[in-house]
């Protein structure tokens, strides 16, 4: 209850808050639900979001008469509800002190990232729930459902990309758990089982994907990574961004579990720590070795891929970590009773410093970003969108950087200068970096929009320009304090007209 109680807290806290992605998922549920097509721009399918399931479920909720927003903040406020119901599940089948558990659940619930994006309209807290469910084998006392564990896995596929490649990473440990338990389940015949469920759920969508969009892969993966990089600056800079996204929400139970594991470590050499076989058995190893792997292969992968990772890409892998980190310490405290005590009074220590620190982030930074970068929506880009759509012809082209919002609110075509939704502003943009091309105006060689909605730091930068025999005319401004949360210069919107020499 005290975890609900969170979630319902956090929940009131940040009513109302959205992103402009948000709007990028009910413009494709709109399209779906309207016209049966998986597209951000009417009559062009384009795999431009990473979560098909995500969309799909706000269809159906839409299809029951839910408001839009009224859909995305129920479906968020479920997925939360899930994980949560998730974890306690896992939880309740771990080897800790009775004490803990709801402790535990409320850290859970406690994440001011899963609390956030909960409340988002995205799809995280979906994916951080599929994850919890794919771990369910690690604790789980009797055979592993392979079939189902597939479902999952594919489930997890459609929810969030990165969830096809950590899945099987859990294999080598859940396999060497089953073997274990069950010395005569054949490895073999597990991985068929696992395969053919995910085959199941996510084969179909596949093979859509491949004849609607020629492409497996979404197209925002390709456009927010590049090339691999193994520049030693450049993993350490990407890698230390991601630490810091999860440190800054976990960092005082990663003390408090470092402070056990130092205590025990100088029990066992002063012969303190005893009991009989290994001090971490088979459930508490494999669950340790998947979360751990799964951090290892998503921050790493990340870094190499030259990812600029957000608190949404790394949430789900918190509730992993968390029960992960517990099983440990609950395993090293009941081998060291002399100093069980303090172990237990450092840990509750760490546990109230962490609950402190969320609860600080969420009400300092989290929930003020929330209000103020809603209301720049409203006030900016559901203002513009309705502008365009009031006073263009429908066949009007609209370039911009932020699509969500502006397509959505405008119902015009949009030119994503992202290259999410837009293929070939995507290959462009990989070729020269999305930045300079934009500044270059060499999408221009695209195609000439009718209008541009552009985001600067600072005054307007086209504003009585010519670029390839285009003027740029300045119609309007606005404002949004910061993009992102740890930005702290305000960006500049400003829409303009096209207009072609020789028009």
């Amino acid at each position: 209850m005290a975890a609900f109680a969170v979630l319902t807290a956090g929940a009131a806290l940040l009513w109302g808050y959205q992103t402009d992605d948000t709007w990028i998922h009910l413009r494709y549920a709109k399209n779906l639900a309207e016209r049966g097509e998986f597209a951000f721009n009417p009559g062009e399918p384009t795999y431009g979001s990473t979560a098909p399931l995500w969309i799909f479920s706000l269809v159906f909720l839409m299809k029951l008469g839910l408001a839009p927003l009224a859909a995305v903040r129920l479906l968020g406020l479920l997925s939360g509800a899930t994980l949560l119901l998730t974890a306690d599940r896992l939880l309740a089948r771990l080897s800790l002190p009775a004490a803990w558990r709801p402790g535990l659940l409320v850290l859970v619930a406690a994440d001011a990232w899963f609390l956030r994006w909960t409340m988002s309209g995205m799809e995280t807290p979906l994916a951080g729930a599929l994850l919890l469910v794919l771990l369910g084998p690690a604790v789980a006392a009797g055979p592993t459902a392979w079939v189902a564990w597939g479902a999952a896995w594919g489930l997890g596929t459609l929810v969030r990309p990165e969830i096809a490649v950590l899945a099987p990473t859990a294999l080598p440990w859940l396999l060497w758990l089953q073997r274990r338990r069950h010395p005569g389940r054949a490895a073999a015949v597990s991985l068929a089982q696992a395969t053919a469920g995910w085959l199941l759920v996510a084969g179909p969508w596949f093979a859509y994907a491949r004849v609607a969009f020629g492409r497996l892969v979404p197209g925002t993966a390709a456009a927010k990574s590049y090339a691999p990089n193994l520049d030693p600056a450049s993993l350490a800079s990407h890698l230390t961004r991601s630490l810091e996204q999860i440190g800054v929400v976990q960092g005082a139970l990663w003390l408090g579990l470092l402070f056990v594991a130092l205590r025990f470590a100088a029990a066992r050499r002063r012969g303190e720590a005893g009991g009989e076989g290994p001090t971490f058995g088979p459930r508490a190893l494999a669950l340790a070795g998947i979360a751990l792997t799964w951090a290892a292969a998503l921050v790493g992968g990340y870094a190499v891929k030259q990812v600029w990772t957000i608190s949404r890409y790394l949430s789900p892998l918190h509730a992993p970590l968390l029960l992960a980190g517990a099983a440990l310490a609950a395993a090293m405290v009941r081998r060291m009773p002399a100093h069980a005590d303090a172990a237990r009074r450092v840990l509750t220590a760490t546990a109230a410093l962490a609950l402190l620190a969320n609860g600080a982030l969420l009400a300092v930074k989290v929930r003020p970003y929330a209000t103020t970068f809603t209301r720049g929506i409203e006030e900016c880009f559901t203002a513009t969108g309705l502008w365009l759509r009031d006073n263009t012809p429908p066949d009007a082209v609209v370039a911009a950087l932020d699509i969500g919002a502006v397509g959505y609110a405008s119902e015009r075509r949009v030119m994503d200068l992202a290259g999410l939704v837009s293929p070939e502003v995507r290959s462009l943009g990989r070729d020269m970096g999305f930045e300079a091309m934009v500044a270059s105006g060499r999408w221009l060689e695209l195609e000439v929009p009718d209008y541009l909605f552009d985001r600067t730091l600072g005054p307007p930068r086209w504003a009585g320009r010519t670029i390839e025999g285009v003027d740029f005319e300045l119609l309007s401004t606005c404002g949004i304090a910061s993009v992102g949360l740890g930005e702290a210069e305000p960006w500049t919107y400003a829409l303009y007209r096209l207009v072609e020499r020789g028009d």
